[in-house]
């Protein structure tokens, strides 16, 4: 566990993807936001990208294929999606960050080691880039929270041997939120919650994951996200919130659990 010295800041971890990239308004609200609560809150910001990996695929003749949602990287898929989101992404949110005042840093899984994984094998009929994470350390970003910085992390990574590896960013942030022991775990979705009955739950609680799944509460893509909770908690974690961004304060609505559905 990351025990912080002199820190009376709360750790918030927050997973950003999905449509949310291609608003570069609300980017700019949220980057506003993280500078702002940055006074409250220690920020890990961990993100995804899938949407531009597959659009530069597309361009280049590669067919994405996917499995249960998780995209399943070819070798020759695997350049594009580190180039993407270790570069083009991370550098970009990074270069945003900064100009509002945050002392970001952008990193991957590889460096320092911070999440090492292995992949999947061969899956659909690819000997698949795409991992699992079998090893966290966390020291890298007790270094730079230590020293003021933001971390940046985006999901690619590396396995023991050294080969490029892509693991779901989802996975990502609940290991590593995990690892630090953060006091809320954010995913800012393309949903404003988990629905029930046409209304969002304020509160979904771990007893109630199960009943739900088979009630057809939750279902798709939210399944595993919603179990993965379970551990993340036990872990240590107080509370885990999904929801999206829609206007300038809504990131701190979501942190105290005031908009979104939160998890506990």
């Amino acid at each position: 566990m990351y025990r912080r010295m002199s820190e009376s800041r709360s750790m918030v971890a927050v997973k950003i993807g999905g449509r949310f990239f291609a608003n570069r308004k609300l980017l700019g609200n949220f980057a506003d936001e993280l500078h702002r609560l940055s006074k409250e809150f220690q920020f890990l910001v961990i993100h995804g990208g899938g949407n531009e990996v597959t659009e530069l695929s597309d361009k280049l003749g590669l067919e994405p294929v996917f499995k249960d949602g998780v995209r399943i990287t070819t070798p020759e898929e695997m350049d594009i999606v580190e180039a993407v989101l270790s570069g083009g992404v991370n550098k970009r949110l990074v270069r945003l960050f900064r100009s509002k005042g945050i002392d970001a840093v952008g990193l991957c899984g590889a460096d320092g080691s911070i999440f090492v994984g292995k992949s999947l094998g061969v899956v659909e009929g690819i000997n698949t880039r795409t991992g699992k994470i079998v090893k966290v350390n966390p020291r890298l970003i007790e270094i730079l929270f230590d020293n003021g910085y933001m971390p940046v992390i985006s999901s690619t990574s590396t396995e023991l041997d050294g080969k490029a590896l892509n693991i779901n960013a989802d996975t990502v942030a609940f290991h590593l939120a995990e690892s630090l022991v953060v006091e809320r775990l954010i995913f800012i979705s393309d949903v404003p919650g988990i629905n029930r009955n046409g209304e969002i739950m304020d509160v979904l609680k771990t007893s109630e994951i199960e009943r739900e799944i088979s009630e057809g509460v939750i279902t798709g893509g939210m399944i595993p996200k919603v179990r993965a909770s379970l551990d993340a908690l036990k872990g240590g974690i107080s509370g885990i919130v999904i929801g999206d961004y829609r206007v300038r304060g809504d990131l701190e609505r979501l942190i105290k659990g005031k908009r979104g559905t939160l998890i506990e």
